[in-house]
């Protein structure tokens, strides 16, 4: 960290204060069975329910779709309003599910920077298997938005940034929660920009313990 001196940021126009306004665009790449997976998405929903394997669960799938239907025009509509900056970090099969919404957010000019290929399904743990399906995820985006992703946000691994790093074309990654500024990091003998993303703002927090499902 940065100890008793923390630096000055030198922040454009000598403001005080930096945000990164984040809008997460998961909706359609979350476990389905409609998606090929084993059973339903079961980790984060706004309603107790356990996995249901091999059958649909419609509740879940409702609660998901309620994202791409209504939430994010929502937010894209007092954003675009207020004339914000916004980045959205946008999970590549949610994105290319949803060709309106990426029309959306690059006529607003947002930034879209990658959430990787699904939402919280692993990737594979071998590290030439992991390669491909990172390729795979950056040229799917790239393809998608009309653009390349900047910034990579996916629980990644040790060995998920050492090949990023390697594949290059990222300016920053975002899974990290260590720190209120960026800061530079050595991935495998090289140096890379971590932008902390934090977790006071994100609703996840109110959909899983001691939050709203309890």
């Amino acid at each position: 960290g940065y100890g008793r001196q923390p630096p000055d940021p030198r922040w454009p126009g000598g403001a005080a204060l930096a945000l990164q306004i984040v809008v997460n665009y998961e909706e359609g790449g979350e476990n389905s069975v409609l998606h090929g997976d084993a059973g339903s998405e079961y980790f984060l929903t706004e309603h107790i329910t356990t996995s249901a394997i091999g059958r649909r669960h419609l509740t879940t799938e409702s609660l998901w779709e309620f994202g791409s239907r209504v939430g994010f025009w929502r937010l894209w509509r007092e954003l675009t309003r207020r004339q914000l900056p916004v980045t959205c970090y946008g999970v590549t099969m949610a994105l290319g599910r949803n060709p309106d919404a990426v029309a959306a957010m690059n006529d607003a000019g947002w930034e879209i920077a990658t959430h990787g290929l699904r939402w919280n399904v692993a990737p594979p743990d071998g590290a030439a298997e992991e390669r491909a399906q990172l390729e795979e995820t950056l040229a799917l985006h790239a393809s998608i938005c009309g653009a390349p992703a900047l910034g990579w946000y996916n629980r990644s691994s040790a060995q998920t940034y050492r090949i990023l790093s390697e594949l290059g074309g990222l300016l920053y990654f975002a899974d990290n929660y260590a720190d209120e500024l960026p800061f530079w990091a050595d991935v495998g003998g090289r140096p890379e920009l971590f932008v902390p993303y934090t977790l006071d703002a994100n609703d996840m927090r109110f959909a899983t313990s001691n939050g709203f499902a309890e």
